[in-house]
């Protein structure tokens, strides 16, 4: 069986050149994995020429190691972040992962869904090596505070494959990482702005902002650090070190094994252990993937690498005996001393996003929303809770920025909601309404004639979902007020463009 990874395994990526010339950008992002990826699509998506700068080969470490769960729920238990942060950021914590996940659903679908993204049930159940009372019990006490904070929860005795007691999470997702990045990146070159592959950063000039790579240069406006561990970039050692000295590498185990195609619920599973084990599928159309993880350690205190592979090995086995082993890897993720990542400016025109745990698809996103959302001088709802410089948050302490706080509710409260399901066909003439049509949200408006017009309903502004005003027979956006016609043409700002349109017919 090789020590490879799955993804790398099953999909290609295309190469870049090195850095062979000075460059002129407005934002150099440091690290080719997801979140600098993401980062450049998202600020080249703004009109910003930016360089994505990659020592090796983009998605070549953590994001082509993982097991790429797209999860909200975090490692910390709900109960233990209400406790320790109080109620307001732990549900702020949860739904900043449903705003990644939805951007990872938009991103994949604008560029060409290779990325097969496919929303899943999670579960989070009771441990592998047997389940007791107290576990029970705690189980349903989270998935009660769960649907208290407005999410989609429910108790079960009985997981479906793991026979264990746990809650089921709606909305949650897999995809395949590699696929998924693939067109992104291809996406990002060109046009004023550049991927460079095995360009290694040398230096960081202050003034002008300056990023070295051997003999060459790249001045910019702005930096972002994507990496998966800080640099010290112009901070200095001194801060870069105490920040690293709040984060803790831990290295995680890996192995995927294919099966006969339905064999198995499609969803993600994780359980109550310390350290947990997760599984989750990649499914085809004529057979199935597994990916199970766990027998994580502290990185540099790894021992006994063919024992933690076995003992994967004897679990996938004992939960599915038909599975064919095929591949096994290590990945690593990175804890924070508060459970919290870093995400946020480390000094003036420098951003860094680390820490992601074990959500480090979705946090890892978070991180690029966050970061061209500071590029641009946008407020953002997460800034202060998760700010790199941040002191200790206590129980209560902590509330959405007041000066903008429609935008998170909103935003939020309506992408959480699940859309109606039914044919445009069905609704009143001159009615507009948002459906759940081939898998998305939908803004439907049927006319007087019985024409039917269907639109994103994602607001061009800032993102929030747009709602039907059926006085004025518009599409209005309840987080920044910017209306739209019944065509999704722009009646009233502050959003510029229209809202986009899927189908007429």
């Amino acid at each position: 069986m090789p020590d490879k990874s799955y993804w790398q395994d099953s999909a290609a990526l295309p190469e870049f050149p090195p850095l062979n010339t000075h460059l002129d950008v407005d934002a150099v992002v440091l690290g080719g994995g997801l979140t600098g990826i993401t980062t450049a699509w998202l600020l080249k998506n703004e009109g910003v020429r930016v360089a994505l700068v990659e020592r090796t080969r983009c998605a070549g470490a953590d994001t082509g190691h993982t097991t790429a769960h797209l999860t909200f729920v975090t490692d910390r238990r709900l109960s233990e972040l209400v406790k320790h942060f109080g109620r307001d950021a732990a549900k702020a914590f949860w739904e900043a992962g449903v705003a990644a996940i939805d951007q990872i659903f938009d991103i994949d679908r604008r560029c060409g869904g290779n990325g097969r993204f496919a929303w899943v049930p999670g579960y989070l159940h009771g441990r592998l090596d047997g389940s007791d009372a107290d576990d029970r019990a705690a189980l349903e006490a989270d998935a009660q505070l769960a649907r208290e904070l407005g999410f989609d929860a429910e108790f079960i005795e009985s997981v479906p494959l793991v026979r264990r007691p746990g809650i089921r999470f709606a909305n949650q997702a897999r995809f395949h990482p590699i696929g998924y990045v693939a067109p992104v990146l291809a996406a990002i070159h060109g046009n004023g702005s550049h991927v460079l592959e095995n360009t290694e950063m040398s230096e960081v000039e202050e003034n002008p902002l300056t990023v070295h790579a051997g003999r060459y240069r790249i001045r910019c406006d702005y930096l972002v650090i994507a990496t998966h561990a800080p640099l010290s970039a112009k901070t200095g050692f001194l801060k870069t070190a105490m920040l690293q000295s709040k984060l803790s590498p831990t290295t995680s185990f890996v192995v995927e094994a294919r099966l006969p195609s339905g064999s198995v619920p499609d969803a993600l599973y994780w359980d109550t252990s310390d350290s947990y084990y997760y599984l989750r599928f990649d499914r085809h159309a004529d057979h199935d993937h597994v990916i199970l993880g766990g027998e994580d350690c502290k990185t540099g205190q790894v021992t006994g690498v063919r024992a933690r592979f076995e003992r994967l090995e004897n679990r996938l086995k004992a939960l599915l005996p038909n599975a064919e082993l095929r591949h096994r890897w290590q990945g690593q993720v990175m804890e924070t001393d508060d459970g919290l990542p870093f995400i946020g400016e480390n000094a003036s025109r420098q951003f860094i996003a680390t820490g992601f745990s074990g959500n480090g698809m979705t946090l890892g996103t978070l991180g690029a929303m966050m970061a061209r959302d500071s590029y641009l001088g946008r407020k953002n709802p997460w800034s202060e809770l998760f700010a790199v410089d941040r002191k200790p948050h206590h129980a209560g302490a902590w509330r959405y920025i007041a000066e903008n706080l429609d935008y998170p509710f909103y935003m939020l409260r309506d992408r959480l909601a699940r859309a109606q399901r039914g044919s445009p066909d069905e609704l009143p003439l001159g009615q507009g309404k948002i459906l759940h049509l081939n898998g998305r949200k939908t803004a439907a408006y049927r006319a007087p004639d019985g024409r039917i017009t269907l639109l994103s309903p994602v607001c061009t502004h800032m993102k929030c979902i747009v709602r039907w005003n059926d006085a004025d027979k518009t599409w209005d956006c309840p987080c920044h007020g910017s209306r739209f016609n019944a065509d999704g043409t722009v009646l009233a700002g502050p959003a510029e463009t229209p809202l986009e349109k899927l189908r007429d017919e």
